[in-house]
């Protein structure tokens, strides 16, 4: 991207940044720049179709969960904008169509908090690799967001944030064990292509 370029560029002559913390604020650019122009691509494509305000919601949820869970991971800028386009539209309509009660609202809970327990989070490969501590860390600021969400489902009379929430994480733990099931099939692929 070229304003990722010229911002990387103006920063790493400005301020004298060595080779590796030059290497950051460029990755921390790059995901900056992409994740806002791809929620303002988006939160103009939801305000078309009349659903602005649950985008706002889902958007809000998953900003918060996915930091410290990770995810899927595209290779193109398109993958990537399509991808999410299908989440947010997907929370959307589980939120609309599917009403929850208190069984469901448990057994979705249930699923997610063993997801995020036992699988995240699951880092991209352009990511940097975390301690062990550090992943541990990450894994339960995502179990103590999860908590929260769900309580406050429960105690907020059902608030449409909340709602919203619910639904997001659910489609959140979904994608972790969709990340680690790629995860585990490109490890063995390429651990296979070596044997060979």
């Amino acid at each position: 991207m070229i304003l990722t370029d010229r911002l990387h560029k103006y920063f790493e002559n400005e301020f004298n940044l060595s080779e590796v913390d030059s290497a950051k604020l460029k990755y921390s650019l790059e995901i900056i720049i992409g994740d806002f122009s791809k929620l303002l691509i988006l939160f103009i494509l939801f305000s078309i179709l009349g659903s602005r305000t649950d985008f706002i919601y889902s958007s809000l949820a998953l900003l918060m969960i996915r930091l410290f869970t990770g995810g899927l991971h595209f290779k193109t800028y398109a993958g990537c904008i399509i991808f999410s386009g299908i989440f947010f539209y997907t929370s959307i309509f589980l939120k609309t169509h599917i009403p929850l009660n208190f069984k469901i609202a448990i057994i979705l809970f249930i699923f997610s908090l063993l997801t995020v327990v036992l699988f995240a989070p699951i880092c991209g490969k352009s990511r940097p690799t975390y301690s062990h501590r550090k992943r541990q860390q990450f894994k339960l600021a995502s179990t103590i967001l999860m908590f929260i969400h769900f309580s406050l489902y429960f105690f907020t009379n059902k608030n449409p944030y909340f709602t919203s929430s619910v639904w997001v994480i659910t489609l959140q733990a979904f994608q972790i064990l969709i990340a680690k099931g790629v995860m585990l099939y490109e490890n063995h692929k390429f651990s296979f292509k070596k044997t060979i």
